[in-house]
């Protein structure tokens, strides 16, 4: 067995304890007439580091009395909390999930912010595998852990290690919402199932930003299109830079890289939009401005198959409306593909719909969050203690300002480096804020310290220019304030951004476009 380090009571209580070591779970069973036998391995990437084996006596409980899910529990907890670890993931036969244990992937992920993986067994395979010790069969598990995000064939995300990792079950969320939301949810899925109804996302994000919280197909990157993609997202937003405008160079440069995309992956004959008695979508969503122009080579080949457009941004119909802008030109562009479409959803603000839309074919839905997701799960002070090591990490590798909390409280603001964040505005209101706290005598260790963070994402070349600006204006318009302004680009991880908001004195949101209602309900 590995040695046991205990945190001191100290570094229990500040930023001084060490960092946890991240671990993956293996998790086998072996059931006999009396007893379950469970083994748990644990796993570095590389070698294994320490298991153990547990005879639970069989007292036919079920459901929420279910032993091995307890063991496995309390187990993982009792090893994280004796040798400074950090499980990450777990890997575990399907058999034991859907034979023996209903629960444990949620509790895995609920309980101890684990990603469950249950993987199956070809048949052939089976002789071999019950041949094997029961710790020796936990080990193989541990090592078949993978990464979440994937992208495969035709550029279909892999969510979920391609739908392997189960981390909550439908009772979770059922009890989340009141019964005639749940009814109404559970029919329309029902439906969809029984007619065998297939729908295709489409979107060019794959991290870093809203739209990446869905299932979508991606498109393959084309060197100096998201510049062009995004002066467009910004010309329509109304922050593009003074005499920015769409060119027709770039118009076709957006419209080729599309349809180059569509015709390599998704047009051919099992593809997402291939006809659908060949195995294509019977409906298509875009979801974002960036793809627009996918939806007449849709129509021209299957005229009366469902599309809907998704406009995820806040279109200012007011500009548009003024002859000869920016926003006008812009607008067409992309109104000549999108008038294709069958259903325009916009957020709930008419002002974000331009007036040439017909009214008939507008639908308005709110923004929403997952309650269970990483973003959004509460998440114990264990896992949060390995977290904000984690971003401390990151902010020495990157020579930025360490967060000090719990012996300081922090101000947090959670975006995307973009122009409409409201990002300088952040800065100079945190600026102001010293000046009174300064003028009122309070002490250092009673003001709270500023995080500006957020995810990067391929598709917005802003990201690393806004970053620069606001480095900038900290050393410009702030100097004295470098130490207590942290400012960090992260990489994609949905529990850290989690962990942030969740312990913050206070969660700002000072967004110049679209509004905050996904970060406000987060918070």
């Amino acid at each position: 067995m590995c040695a046991k380090h205990r945190w001191s009571p100290l570094a229990e209580q500040d930023h001084l304890a060490p960092s946890l070591t991240p671990l993956f779970i293996g998790i086998s069973y072996m059931v006999t007439d009396d007893a379950t036998t469970v083994s748990l391995a644990f796993h570095d990437h590389t070698y294994l580091v320490d298991f153990t084996i547990e005879r639970l006596p069989h007292s036919g409980a079920t459901g929420q009395d279910d032993a091995i899910v307890e063991f496995v529990i309390a187990a993982a907890r009792q090893y994280e909390h004796e040798n400074n670890v950090k499980f990450v993931g777990a890997a575990m036969p399907r058999r034991l999930v859907e034979e023996r244990s209903p629960t444990l992937c949620s509790r895995l992920w609920l309980d101890l912010d684990v990603v469950p993986i249950p993987i199956s067994r070809s048949d052939e395979k089976d002789h071999f595998w019950m041949a094997r010790d029961v710790d020796e069969q936990a080990d193989s598990m541990a090592r078949k852990c993978a990464p979440i995000l994937q992208v495969g064939f035709r550029g279909v995300v892999l969510g979920d290690s391609d739908s392997k990792a189960s981390m909550v079950t439908l009772e979770n969320h059922r009890a989340l919402c009141g019964e005639a939301t749940w009814a109404a949810m559970m029919r329309y899925a029902t439906e969809l199932r029984t007619r065998g109804t297939r729908i295709a996302f489409f979107s060019a994000t794959p991290q870093g930003g809203g739209v990446a919280l869905m299932r979508h197909a991606l498109p393959k990157p084309r060197p100096g299109v998201f510049r062009s993609t995004k002066d467009m997202h910004n010309i329509l937003q109304g922050v593009n830079k003074p005499g920015k405008r769409l060119t027709k160079d770039e118009q076709d440069a957006i419209t080729d890289w599309i349809t180059h995309n569509a015709k390599t992956y998704w047009l051919s004959s099992g593809g997402p939009l291939g006809p659908v008695e060949e195995g294509g979508a019977h409906v298509i969503v875009v979801d974002d401005p960036q793809m627009p122009t996918l939806i007449p080579l849709i129509k021209k080949l299957t005229p009366n198959r469902p599309v809907i457009y998704r406009s995820h941004i806040q279109i200012r119909s007011d500009l548009i409306a003024e002859k000869g802008s920016a926003q006008e030109e812009a607008w067409g562009f992309l109104w000549e593909a999108i008038r294709l479409s069958d259903l325009f959803i916009s957020h709930p603000i008419p002002e974000f719909v331009p007036r040439d839309i017909p009214r008939d074919m507008v639908a308005y839905m709110p923004a929403t969050t997952d309650w269970l997701d990483g973003l959004n799960k509460p998440i114990d002070p264990w896992a949060s203690s390995y977290y904000f090591n984690l971003y401390n990490r990151e902010c020495t590798s990157n020579q930025m300002t360490k967060l000090l909390y719990p012996e300081r409280k922090y101000i947090v603001q959670i975006a995307r480096f973009d122009p409409a964040k409201g990002i300088p505005t952040v800065l100079n209101a945190y600026a102001e804020f010293r000046k009174r706290a300064d003028k009122a005598g309070l002490s250092i260790q009673d003001i709270p310290q500023l995080v500006v963070a957020g995810n990067s994402s391929i598709d917005d070349p802003d990201a690393g220019i806004v970053f620069d600006e606001a480095l900038v204006q900290i050393e410009t318009a702030c100097p004295e304030l470098r130490g207590d302004i942290s400012i960090m680009r992260l990489p994609a991880n949905d529990q850290l951004l989690n962990t942030l908001i969740a312990h913050a004195h206070v969660v700002l949101q000072l967004s110049t476009r679209e509004g905050f209602e996904v970060k406000v309900s987060e918070a």
